[in-house]
């Protein structure tokens, strides 16, 4: 007797993709540092050159919402896989909480047994009130709401700045299966529709996110005749696609003047969907193309790929930290806070990586290949 039970097809994975998300990890990396100082001039010029991209962490965090919405999808957009929504939330919370609670665990005590708020008056700018306060009722109370990630609205740079994008994460999560299911049965017509939709409906209310991570969806679903349409494509035009996708991803900072003239409130926001857009085009032409496909396959690339949820959660912290621990004490002290930082974010976030995400990401599968209860609800 034929089974009933939909065909599981088993998606690969783009090691390309990982890598290019390690480094947007390091390039925020690179944001923070180099905007410590009052001014930033290094900053700045970068920031004015064709080298902006390097230190376009706000373009990064749009490239992981974009990633997310097309790896999240990926799998059923086809309708190959159903998806089972009490597995897809259990597995969204053994991948996201377990490093990020001992990332607020680790931040907590080094802002206690390291960090030294005497010494940031030497710094302005946004990392000069980061862990200006001290424990009290309040701070109590904004931390333990900080554990539980998606609310009550808590203070989410309290501990660690980055995490505000976690919450983002966490909170598109819940409606996401819902969108892969409409994009997965929908035609062309319907979902370049539905993004309008969204679009126009959200962005008066800076729900600015879920548009983006949208866009990952539909570049799920899409991706076959978007990478067999790029393929075929000869190298010049390729090269046009690449520059524009970059200028895309880097508008802010290639067209500031510009984007401030506009007189209109939501003018950020659609900065960041054209941010958005080009993180898109990037993925499908490294996807497309297989000299950069082998380019970014290559195993430095893949390791940052590996440990950049990590990464990204603890450098915010750790950063604080060194810069607390050498201002002011030595002639180079900003080589020793970029050299120690980076040197101590890269180990620490192997080790979670090895010991706290894979585990915990091996944990989810076999609980809910375990108990039926958690693959009962599918849609």
């Amino acid at each position: 007797m034929q089974s009933s039970t939909p065909p599981v097809s088993t998606q690969p994975r783009y090691k390309q993709l990982d890598s290019l998300r390690g480094l947007a990890a390091l390039t925020v990396f690179l944001t923070h540092f180099l905007g410590m100082k009052a001014g930033a001039p290094l900053f700045q010029q970068l920031s004015l050159s064709p080298l902006g991209v390097l230190v376009n962490g706000n373009a990064a965090v749009m490239f992981f919402f974009v990633l997310s919405g097309f790896v999240l999808s990926l799998p059923f957009v086809d309708n190959n896989k159903p998806l089972k929504l009490t597995a897809f939330y259990t597995k969204r919370v053994f991948r996201i909480y377990p490093a990020f609670m001992v990332a607020i665990i680790f931040s907590i005590l080094l802002k206690d047994l390291l960090f030294d708020k005497t010494a940031m008056a030497a710094f302005t700018g946004w990392i000069h009130n980061f862990w200006d306060w001290d424990w009290n009722k309040e701070s109590i109370s904004e931390t333990l709401r900080t554990f539980l990630l998606i609310g009550p609205k808590f203070n989410d740079s309290l501990i660690d700045p980055p995490i505000w994008s976690l919450v983002i994460e966490m909170q598109i999560s819940i409606v996401l299966p819902f969108f892969i299911m409409i994009v997965s049965r929908g035609s062309v017509a319907l979902n370049m529709g539905l993004l309008l939709v969204i679009v126009w409906l959200t962005y008066p209310h800076d729900a600015w996110a879920l548009p983006v991570f949208y866009i990952g969806i539909l570049m799920a679903k899409y991706k076959g005749p978007l990478i067999g349409m790029i393929s075929s494509r000869n190298t010049i035009l390729i090269i046009v696609a690449v520059l524009f996708a970059i200028l895309l991803y880097n508008n802010s900072y290639e067209f500031p003047s510009l984007i401030r003239q506009i007189q209109s409130p939501f003018k950020y926001t659609w900065s960041k969907y054209l941010m958005a857009a080009g993180g898109s085009i990037i993925m499908m032409l490294v996807l497309a193309r297989k000299r950069l496909s082998h380019f970014f396959e290559h195993r430095i690339f893949v390791f940052f790929g590996d440990i950049s949820y990590s990464f990204y959660l603890i450098h915010a912290p750790i950063l604080l930290t060194m810069a607390s621990v050498f201002t002011n004490r030595f002639a180079l002290s900003p080589v020793y806070i970029f050299l120690s930082a980076f040197i101590l974010a890269v180990t620490l976030s192997y080790l979670m990586f090895i010991f706290i995400e894979k585990p915990f990401q091996q944990f989810a599968k076999r609980l809910t290949g375990k108990f039926k209860i958690l693959n009962s609800i599918s849609i």
